[in-house]
């Protein structure tokens, strides 16, 4: 089983035409949660293409919260992997579907928007905030962002891929950092859009480190700025899961706890209004 799951990490390290890098968290966390059901079959079997979905189920039986919900989305993204390149004939995983018990995103409120906006003192963190605000865009994204992904005469933007039309506030957020960019490291040849005092005399890019100074440690979390965003989609434009799919490149599942939300919270504000004009529950 050694060679599959090898270039199965390989794929989620690098990526590949059909799918994007992940972030080494995740690497770590997915491998983290298959290593002891990889070892234990590998003592009765031979090949990833005999494991069943009793041996999936087995597995998984005694696991519970967010260890059960690591372990599926580790073992359908192996064998996911290993359905689509031939590696297996079927996939013991499509039957297996994770919860989210803690996830019930809801708007920001007016006081966490100004705090957000205070936080952003420099133009690297206005940046960075714009990207969340305006695109959604990860953290794993955004360090993997070059300067070839922006295209302001065209007011277009690549993210992971996915080509968005640049927003205003992340375009005025942009001109302020190149200047900032050229005029502190103007002989830089990293080609990333994101560059520290570190990384302007390497070629990577910028590390986990460099959000976690710049956001985190002032109490900014960037998935809850994501989150809002598209949570503010829905609400505005569409609560329709395949909408939020184009619009920001997340999977359908995703798209759809967000469509569920939505209309959860406008139905709370349909009712109301409807009680108040007689038209509702007397």
């Amino acid at each position: 089983m050694g060679e599959p799951v090898r270039r199965w990490l390989l794929v989620l390290l690098d990526g590949d035409a059909r799918t994007n890098p992940r972030a080494q968290q995740t690497i770590y966390r997915y491998m983290g949660a298959v290593r002891p059901f990889l070892t234990g079959w590998a003592s009765e079997h031979a090949h990833l293409r005999e494991i069943t979905c009793a041996d999936v189920r087995d597995a998984l039986a005694l696991l519970r919260g967010y260890q059960l919900n690591n372990a599926i989305a580790a073992l359908r993204s192996l064998f996911r992997f290993a359905k689509k390149r031939g590696i297996v004939f079927a996939d013991p995983t499509t039957h297996l579907k994770t919860t989210h018990p803690g996830f019930n995103p809801l708007p920001l409120t007016d006081e966490e928007i100004r705090a957000i906006e205070a936080a952003a003192s420099s133009p690297a963190e206005r940046l960075i905030i714009a990207l969340a605000a305006e695109h959604a865009a990860r953290p794993a994204a955004m360090w993997r962002l070059a300067l070839d992904d922006v295209d302001l005469p065209n007011r277009r933007i690549t993210i992971d891929r996915h080509h968005q039309r640049l927003g205003e506030l992340t375009r005025q957020a942009l001109l302020a950092w190149l200047k900032q960019r050229r005029a502190t490291w103007p002989l830089t040849g990293n080609q990333h859009l994101l560059i520290s005092h570190v990384t302007a005399f390497e070629t990577g890019p910028v590390t986990t480190n460099y959000f976690r100074n710049h956001m985190w440690r002032k109490g900014v979390r960037l998935g809850q700025i994501r989150a809002d965003r598209i949570l503010h989609e829905a609400l505005t434009a569409s609560p329709d899961p395949l909408h939020l799919t184009l619009v920001f490149d997340i999977s359908h599942p995703t798209a759809s706890r967000y469509t569920d939300i939505a209309q959860r919270l406008l139905a709370d504000e349909v009712g109301p209004a409807r009680d108040e004009q007689g038209n509702g529950q007397s």
